[in-house]
């Protein structure tokens, strides 16, 4: 059983409350049934989670069709069941946009206007291995094996070399040769693949400064997550995370030490989320710890730019951390 928490921007009701003000300190997300959840994406302003049996469930904005089929329905209050047409492996979110991938390799996508689920035009092998699907803003990618296709927007050439305003249907990207695509990470008009070497084999778009593929190419052992603006990079090796990009609201990481083992990290819109490992006797713990632009109280109760690690959180069990639109995400599974 998983039990989640949210807190930040509120104001279409995407954090599955029984409100829809923004808070500024986690609060108990109640999702119905005791099923497992295995990820959290985030739109613009709605929510969407995938349990473990294939199931979806979403809130907050529905204006442009991004979780029900009812275009009278504005906003969905609480966590609600969506139709989907197959049991889904994977489910990713753009600005007002909802894409799934079923079992049988079907790509789905809705919102933007569109009220149901249509398919797009191509279709992966589920025996080719595990399909995985990214979003931020206008842009999706989804990955199997060496191979990363994408559609949306590509103004800033982040889909194909030839720069065009968008790319209709999933075009090759990239392939990664003989190592696999572990995942891609996005920015608003950027994308990073890494391999399952945790090596960074591909990077297009309009990169953030100071940020250059070549000089990256050759580390393995990385974790990479990016904001809207920003990438950050943590090295597991040297327990060290590098930011690149916008710091005008402190997006980019404290420098800092942080002085315990990092345990897991990711990042929202123009905020990030760490937590780290404490090893003090006789009660070990795991702090969640938030940094960058907190406006809407996603980085906890200080509003506005973080300029340091802001402790949100204090958990006996490692939790799982997802980070939206300035909402943060924190989920601890029982058994």
């Amino acid at each position: 059983m998983s039990c989640m928490y949210s807190f930040g921007s509120n104001g279409q009701g995407q954090l599955g409350l029984a409100h829809d003000r923004d808070v500024d300190t986690p609060q108990r997300s109640i999702l119905a049934g005791d099923g497992r959840m295995s990820k959290i994406a985030c739109g613009g302003n709605h929510s969407v989670v995938l349990m473990s049996n294939g199931t979806l469930a979403g809130c907050g904005d529905n204006r442009r069709g991004e979780l029900q089929g009812e275009c009278a329905l504005q906003q969905v209050r609480g966590w609600t069941a969506i139709e989907v047409p197959a049991p889904v492996v994977d489910v990713a979110c753009g600005w007002d946009t909802t894409v799934v991938v079923d079992t049988q390799g079907h790509i789905w996508q809705r919102g933007g206007g569109r009220y149901e689920f249509e398919q797009r035009q191509l279709r992966l092998d589920p025996a080719g291995g595990r399909i995985a699907v990214y979003g931020c803003f206008q842009n999706f990618v989804v990955v199997q094996g060496s191979q990363v296709y994408g559609w949306g927007s590509n103004t800033k050439c982040q889909l194909q070399a030839r720069k065009c305003r968008s790319v209709a249907e999933p075009t090759l990207v990239c392939d990664s040769g003989s190592v696999a695509v572990d995942y891609v990470t996005m920015g608003k008009d950027f994308l990073v693949v890494v391999d399952k070497n945790g090596r960074m084999a591909h990077a297009s778009g309009r990169l953030p400064a100071g940020f250059h593929l070549e000089q990256q190419e050759e580390r393995v052992g990385l974790e990479v997550r990016c904001m809207w603006t920003s990438i950050h990079v943590w090295d597991t090796c040297q327990s060290t995370v590098e930011s690149f990009g916008r710091g005008t609201h402190a997006q980019l990481f404290p420098q800092v030490g942080v002085g315990v083992p990092i345990a897991d990290f990711t990042a929202g819109s123009e905020h990030g989320i760490l937590v780290t490992a404490g090893q003090e006797e006789p009660h070990p713990h795991y702090d969640v710890h938030c940094w960058g632009w907190g406006e809407h109280g996603n980085c906890g109760p200080q509003r506005g730019s973080q300029p340091g690690l802001q402790l949100v959180g204090r958990y006996a069990t490692r939790p799982r951390v997802f980070g939206g639109c300035a909402s943060t995400w924190i989920v601890l599974d029982q058994r």
